[in-house]
């Protein structure tokens, strides 16, 4: 809004009595006489004169140090033009003094940048600080200065949805939501900018000065963070987004913002897969066309695939059989020989394990089983000789047999994961046996027990074949073959082994033992069932 003629031609006079008084003596120094006014034609007195009558000291003579000479400084400043630098040193000494006077000093520095709002709040405040220092001629003046520019600005209410909303106007903060009244501004645009944590910004350049109340209504948005997508492919394809069907030929709906995979199929024709961004309150559209599979091209049918890693849990049962060779030394009467024992048993075993990507399988395993004990449970003990019924050697007779095994396992698959699924591994481990027995000495008559008992390290080969009705479940048939180091054979009192080779009228005794350079073997052939873990 424009000010009247008369009104521009009073404020121009005010200003010019408010740019001499700060000039000759900011901060409004004391006024002359009435007597010395008559003889001045000034409005405003630049220096008391010696008959004034006394009043408050000039901030010369009242500021000391620094503020003094910041104060002395915005005066050389102000001379040479530069209000905005006049402005920070007369404030700088208000900071420091605290004296209202120098608030005047820094309004005509305002007024100088053609920022009356500031002006205005800065004059209201020189009002109401300064108290005992102002005369009553100068507080009319400042009120007619007050009246004089008050046409060249504008009281603007702000109104925000939110509290604690951070506003700004032209770059510099003015407060927080809700603001406690009106503010004053100059005439023409402003801008105007609001933030809060959580919710999008706000800025808009809003002019005012058609009337003296102007108002501005905001409502801040929250922070949203999705976008909107829409596809658009055949009629009959389906459409699936991140793995999940979401339509069929068309799909149109809000996402989170960031990537996502979109893949669109049909029947006949191949599938289409893509990543799709979708930004912070973006809409965006893809269109997709399939490409149609050749009549001619064949179609695979593919089996379908278990899982390609997990824990898997394996149960089996097998039969097997084990050959042990000891090495008999003979006495001064019989050579030295070597003797075989081969025992069958039957393990139960279980195995637990995990699949390391498609093709490994590592796992650990334990058996137990029973051991054929018709003869000897595979231990190098004798008897009669079979040619001669009266040798008096001692008799045996085994009464339990078991053996117990435990081991890892690395087994490689030769396909995926497929119906039909061929393997191969080795492993290694620790093998036990554990027996009973009597034993009758017929030249004695005397019946004792005792325990037969050895150990053995047995790596093996294993070969097998899985079939999966099920992706998670499996069942097939394996087989085991691999050597026997220790003393699997062995008696545990090597003074019992006894091999025959008297006329009858006695037995010879000679120390078995069963050494490395002689392994025993084993076989085993099974069957077994395993599940895995998704």
């Amino acid at each position: 809004m424009a000010a009247s003629g008369s009104a521009q031609r009073r404020l121009l006079w005010l200003l010019s009595c408010f740019v001499a008084s700060a000039l000759a003596a900011p901060g409004l120094a004391a006024k002359p006489s009435a007597k010395a006014s008559a003889k001045s034609a000034a409005p405003v007195s630049v220096a008391p004169v010696a008959s004034a009558p006394a009043g408050p000291k000039s901030l010369s003579d009242t500021l000391t140090d620094d503020a003094k000479a910041d104060y002395e400084s915005g005066k050389l400043l102000y001379g040479d033009g530069d209000y905005a630098g006049a402005r920070v040193k007369f404030f700088a000494a208000y900071e420091l003094s605290h004296d209202p006077r120098l608030l005047w000093n820094v309004a005509v520095c305002e007024k100088g940048q053609r920022h009356y709002a500031k002006v205005v709040v800065l004059v209201k405040k020189y009002l109401d600080s300064a108290g005992d220092v102002l005369s009553a001629d100068d507080r009319k003046d400042a009120q007619d200065l007050l009246s004089a520019i008050e046409s060249f600005t504008v009281d603007l209410s702000i109104s925000v949805n939110e509290a604690d909303a951070q506003i700004s106007i032209d770059g510099e903060p003015v407060g927080s939501s809700p603001l406690p009244g009106p503010l004053t501004v100059d005439i023409g645009t402003r801008q105007i900018e609001l933030q809060k944590p959580g919710f999008l910004p706000f800025s808009q350049n809003v002019p005012v000065g058609g009337n003296k109340l102007a108002t501005l209504n905001v409502k801040l948005e929250r922070e949203v963070h999705e976008g909107e997508l829409s596809v658009t492919a055949p009629p009959a394809a389906a459409i699936f987004l991140d793995s999940k069907q979401v339509g069929v030929g068309r799909f149109a709906g809000k996402l989170a913002s960031g990537g996502h995979t979109l893949r669109v199929q049909a029947p006949g024709f191949r599938p289409y897969q893509s990543e799709v961004v979708v930004q912070d309150r973006e809409k965006r559209g893809v269109d997709v066309t399939l490409e149609a599979i050749a009549a001619s091209a064949p179609l695979v049918a593919q089996e379908p695939e278990g899982p390609l890693h997990g824990f898997e849990l394996g149960l089996h049962l097998g039969y097997g059989s084990q050959t042990n060779k000891v090495s008999v030394s003979g006495n001064g009467n019989t050579p030295d020989s070597e003797e075989t024992a081969k025992v069958a048993f039957i393990p139960l075993g279980l195995d637990i394990g995990y699949r390391l990507g498609r093709p490994t399988y590592l796992g650990i395993f334990g058996e137990y089983g029973t051991l054929d004990r018709s003869g000897t449970c595979g231990v190098a003990r004798h008897g009669p000789h079979q040619d001669f019924p009266g040798d008096p050697a001692v008799r045996y007779g085994y009464t339990s047999c078991s053996m117990v095994k435990l081991g890892v396992l690395l087994a490689f698959h030769v396909l995926p994961r497929t119906i039909v699924d061929p393997y191969f591994g080795f492993e290694a481990a620790v093998h036990g046996t554990f027996a009973s027995y009597r034993s009758f000495d017929p030249t004695t008559g005397q019946t004792t027990q005792n325990k037969d008992g050895n150990g053995s390290f047995q790596p093996g080969f294993r070969l097998g074949v899985d079939s999966h009705p099920i992706p998670t479940l499996g069942a097939g048939i394996y087989s085991v073959l691999g050597p026997s180091f220790g003393g699997e054979g062995e008696p545990r009192n090597s003074d019992d082994c006894q091999s025959n080779t008297g006329t009858g009228n006695g037995s010879n005794s000679n120390s078995c033992t069963n050494t490395s350079s002689n392994p025993g073997w084993f076989i085993v052939v099974g069957a077994r069932v395993a599940y895995t873990f998704q």
